[in-house]
C-alpha cells in the first residue's frame, strides 16, 4: 500500500431523493447523469432534476448503472437487473446523443460498467462485472457507434470483479477491482503494469485528478460486507488517493445545445 493516503476529511455534500448511478459534466457547467430509469439534467444542489431520455424498458426489473461521456460529447451507460443481476444477462448499452435521443448499442449483459474512451475515439473499454468478470474493447465507428466488442481482459480469479475504470495520457488502463483489494493498470496490449494494493476489498471506481493530473482518486465500498469482514476493513467505504508517475486526461463533456441554463429547473 506505499503511496496509497485515505482521505478522511468531507468535503461538501447534497442529499438527494433518487439514487444517481452516473454523473457528467456538460460543456456549458452543468451535469447530467443516470438515475435508475433513465438519463438526466442534474441540479444536486437544489435536488431537481429533468429527464432527458429513456429508453423503452421495464423499469421495475431493470436500472442504469455506470455512465461517462464520449470523445463525440454524448453519454453512454448501461443497464442491469434491478434484483438477481447474477442469474439474468438482461442489461444492455445504451447511447445518448446531442439531442437526447437513445439508441441501444449492445446487449447481453449481467452488469455493465466502468465505460472509458480513447482519445482518438476508436475505441471504449466497457465491463461486464460479474459472471463473466470481462473488461470488453469495444471498436466504434466514425459516427460513435459500436462496431464490435471483443474480451480485453479475463478475470478467471474468484471473486475478482473489474468494476469502474479510466485511462491515463498513454492509454494505459486503470482497473477498480470488486473483491480484487486494489486497482490494476495495463497497458494497451493488455500486459499489467502493476497492481495498487488497498487495505479494503471492495473497489468500486478511480478516476485522475489533482492540479497536473497525476494524483488517481479510488473510490470503495462497505456495503454487503459482513460485520466481521467491516472489524477487519475499518477503512471500506473510504476515498483513498494514490500518486502516480503518469498523468490522466481530462473527462470529456457532453455536448448538447438544448441544456442551456434554464434547463436544470426540473421537477423534484
Amino acid at each position: 500500500m506505499l503511496g496509497v493516503t485515505t482521505i478522511l476529511t468531507r468535503g461538501d455534500s447534497w442529499p438527494v431523493k433518487q439514487n444517481i448511478t452516473s454523473i457528467g459534466f456538460t460543456t456549458n457547467n452543468k451535469l447530467v447523469g443516470t438515475l435508475y430509469d433513465g438519463f438526466y439534467a442534474l441540479d444536486i444542489i437544489n435536488d431537481s432534476h429533468t429527464k432527458i431520455a429513456a429508453p423503452n424498458i421495464d423499469y421495475t426489473t431493470i436500472r442504469f448503472n455506470d455512465g461517462a461521456v464520449d470523445t463525440h460529447g454524448q453519454y453512454w451507460s448501461g443497464t442491469m437487473h434491478t434484483d438477481d443481476p447474477m442469474n439474468n444477462a438482461l442489461g444492455a448499452l445504451y447511447r445518448f446523443d446531442e439531442a437526447g435521443k437513445s439508441s441501444l448499442q449492445d446487449e447481453d449483459y449481467h452488469c455493465t460498467n466502468g465505460p472509458c474512451f480513447t482519445s482518438d475515439g476508436r475505441f471504449m473499454y466497457h465491463t461486464d462485472t460479474l459472471i463473466r468478470q470481462k473488461v470488453y474493447r469495444c471498436e466504434l465507428g466514425k459516427d460513435g457507434n459500436l462496431i464490435s466488442r471483443s474480451t480485453f481482459i479475463h478475470f478467471d480469479k474468484e471473486a475478482t470483479y473489474p468494476d469502474g475504470m479510466c485511462l491515463d495520457k498513454d492509454e494505459n488502463l486503470w482497473v477498480a477491482l470488486w473483491g480484487g483489494w486494489g486497482v490494476n493498470q495495463y497497458t494497451p496490449d493488455g500486459t499489467l503494469l502493476q497492481h495498487i494494493k488497498l487495505p479494503v476489498a471492495q473497489v468500486t471506481k478511480c478516476i485522475f485528478g489533482g492540479e497536473n493530473l497525476d494524483t488517481l482518486y479510488i473510490t470503495t465500498a462497505s456495503e454487503y460486507l459482513s460485520d466481521e469482514d467491516k472489524v477487519k476493513q475499518p477503512l471500506a467505504g473510504c476515498l483513498f488517493s494514490y500518486k502516480t508517475n503518469t498523468q490522466g486526461k481530462a473527462e470529456n463533456l457532453y455536448k448538447s445545445p438544448f441544456l442551456n441554463s434554464d434547463h436544470n429547473k426540473g421537477d423534484k
